[in-house]
């Protein structure tokens, strides 16, 4: 049960690219429903609190960003979680695996054919 406990919770996420790098750009909650784990956007740092994700497809187009699940259907695995993120500034679901570094830190490395980029998300709360 601990390892569960590992990924649920809030959790910073920092601007990768431009003059914003490493700050905050948002916090995503990530709990677990019906065996599965999601995540959804409840904090946004460097955008409108209104701010819609123009670049989304099909039913997250023009929806506002607080609020939307941008993890879906994370799945535990030994020693990960895999499943789905949505890059908001791209409008683009990649497949992705999130690694529990330590209690305080998260790895989530998404992919796209065999070009596959880490990022590391630190806990909130």
């Amino acid at each position: 049960a601990a390892a569960d406990e590992a990924i649920v919770g809030v959790w910073s996420l920092l601007v990768l690219k431009g003059k914003d790098k490493g700050k905050e750009r948002s916090q995503v909650e990530i709990y677990e429903q019906n065996g599965s784990y999601f995540g959804k956007i409840v904090k946004l740092t460097t955008a409108p609190a209104d701010t819609v994700c123009v670049k989304c497809k099909g039913d997250k187009k023009d929806q506002p960003l607080m609020g939307m699940v941008i993890l879906r259907d994370l799945t535990r695995e030994p020693g990960q979680y895999t499943g789905k993120v949505l890059e908001v500034e791209e409008g683009k679901e990649y497949k992705c695996t999130i690694i529990p570094v330590s209690k305080e830190k998260l790895k989530l490395t998404a992919c796209v054919m065999f070009i596959c980029e880490s990022h590391y998300w630190t806990r909130v709360k």
